[in-house]
């Protein structure tokens, strides 16, 4: 579980603060009612300042590395390969966001609720009722039951990152639009309209090529490839590209696509990929690869992203440099 309460030298961390903004700038800031006002916990005969997680926001909006983007962006994060870490950068990514102050929401279209099992830990469930409403709940029934997006959409921790929770009907929800007309534009022409307040939207999906891949993809305007640095992935990555636009092409959609390198491991086979990955693809690549470590794994146990469970690691640095590599590349 994130960690609820920030000291500013954990704030100063989180925001990379120390390679650009002094603490006491921080605390000069608070004191002009700049950022919110932290609360004094009693440590012996001095009070020590701890900031509440859902204060982070507004202070990641003043002292963040990342601005708000111009228009709004709508990503998707998918490949036709599992393994790849299109969940957990999804939920990187989101947070990330999120922190700095940009108005988020997750969209899951995985019929396994990783996102959102991610995104709303249980222990943030406090009632049946709260239960009932995270499997029950999600895209079918704004589409087919007309239950307003207000009903659906869940809030976080963080006030500027919110969920529209997956749910176990996603197959039939698919099932569901084979025989409609602009199948593929469900979400384009009757989801996004209503979705004017958010500044990021991130669909994170599952390997799959069904009808709702192809309307996250349509409802885009940057899809995001994660590319694994293992064998498997290397040799399958041509083939999913080419369908992907194949697709793209035959709708005439024009999203931009930028290739994450993915799982990248210390050996030597794992390193190379990567290099043939940077060869192959200079103009999509983003240079900043995502590597395999212990601390990856233990903040996805902890349902936290890497930069709240670590920020110095070399990990949360990897992910630092990837959205600011991404950011400046989409023009945000």
């Amino acid at each position: 579980m994130a960690k609820q309460r920030w000291t500013s030298s954990d704030i100063i961390k989180l925001f990379k603060m120390n390679e650009r903004i002094s603490k006491q700038t921080l605390l000069n800031a608070e004191a002009r009612g700049e950022i919110p006002t932290a609360e004094r916990i009693p440590r012996g005969s001095v009070s020590a300042r701890q900031w509440r997680i859902d204060q982070l926001p507004e202070i990641g909006k003043i002292f963040g590395f990342l601005k708000p983007p111009k228009e709004q962006k709508i990503i998707c994060v998918y490949i036709p390969k599992g393994g790849v870490f299109k969940t957990t950068l999804s939920y990187n990514l989101g947070r990330i966001l999120a922190l700095n102050g940009i108005k988020t929401l997750f969209i899951g279209v995985d019929h396994q609720r990783s996102l959102t099992k991610y995104a709303i830990p249980s222990a943030k469930i406090n009632s049946l009722e709260d239960l009932s409403k995270m499997q029950q709940i999600g895209l079918y029934h704004y589409f087919f039951e007309k239950i307003p997006l207000s009903e659906i959409i869940q809030h976080t921790d963080l006030p500027t990152l919110d969920v529209l929770p997956e749910t176990s009907n996603l197959n039939f929800f698919a099932q569901r639009l084979t025989p409609e007309t602009r199948r593929e534009y469900f979400f384009k022409d009757k989801l996004i309209p209503n979705l004017t307040n958010y500044q990021v939207i991130i669909f994170d999906n599952n390997p799959g090529w069904t009808e709702l891949v192809k309307n996250s993809l349509v409802a885009s305007n940057v899809l995001l490839a994660p590319i694994g640095c293992e064998a498997e992935a290397y040799s399958a990555v041509t083939e999913h590209l080419y369908t992907i636009e194949e697709f793209k092409n035959t709708i005439k959609a024009n999203w931009e696509c930028y290739l994450i390198p993915t799982n990248l491991k210390k050996d030597s086979l794992s390193q190379t990929f990567y290099g043939k990955y940077l060869d192959l693809y200079k103009d999509k690549i983003i240079s900043s690869p995502i590597r395999n470590t212990v601390k990856g794994q233990e903040a996805r146990i902890l349902e936290c992203s890497i930069f709240e469970y670590d920020p110095t690691c070399p990990l949360a640095q990897d992910y630092y440099e990837l959205i600011i590599e991404l950011w400046n590349r989409m023009g945000s």
